[in-house]
């Protein structure tokens, strides 16, 4: 086996990994992942990490084919950063089921990076290889896809806050 067809059955194997990950993840019916996320915004807020959070920042609205999205624009850190994210969710047979999230933070000017990203795509992408179906990117560049695992939007927007922003590209 060359490693060329090794690599690409590392990546499948991946992905078959992420697609498992999104079948067991038990998610909360959407507004009460709605609920969640406005209260841990409003914690951050409590903490001085964000300047002012208002709760009409997150949304859920209804889309097309039952899908529900949870929209969220310009959370304002203390430190100058900002945070964008949405949120596709589906009702299955089993409960609700992510079918896409993107978090976009954005740094301020001072910082050594410009932002960081993290996208679980809608569907598998045709070269696994090259694009994870949950991965980050950092930086303004849309080259580099660092796989990222998959996680409740509730944790990932804890790490997005408590992890990613604090520490990156100081």
């Amino acid at each position: 086996m060359s490693i060329e067809d090794e690599l690409q059955r590392l990546a499948l194997e991946r992905e078959d990994a992420f697609e498992s990950a999104l079948d067991e993840l038990d998610l909360d019916p959407p507004d009460f992942l709605l609920r969640q996320m406005r209260a841990y915004l409003a914690d951050q807020e409590d903490h001085g990490r964000i300047k002012h959070f208002a709760e009409k920042s997150v949304q859920l609205s209804q889309q097309t084919d039952g899908i529900q999205e949870l929209e969220c624009h310009a959370i304002q850190f203390a430190s100058g950063s900002s945070l964008d994210f949405n949120i596709r969710m589906k009702k299955q047979q089993t409960g609700w089921r992510i079918t896409q999230f993107k978090f976009h933070l954005h740094l301020p000017p001072a910082r050594k990076l410009s932002m960081v990203r993290v996208h679980l795509n809608v569907q598998r992408t045709r070269d696994a290889l090259v694009v994870p179906r949950c991965h980050l990117h950092i930086g303004g560049g849309k080259r580099a896809h660092v796989p990222f695992p998959i996680t409740s939007p509730r944790l990932t927007l804890q790490l997005v806050c408590d992890v990613i922003e604090p520490d990156v590209g100081l």
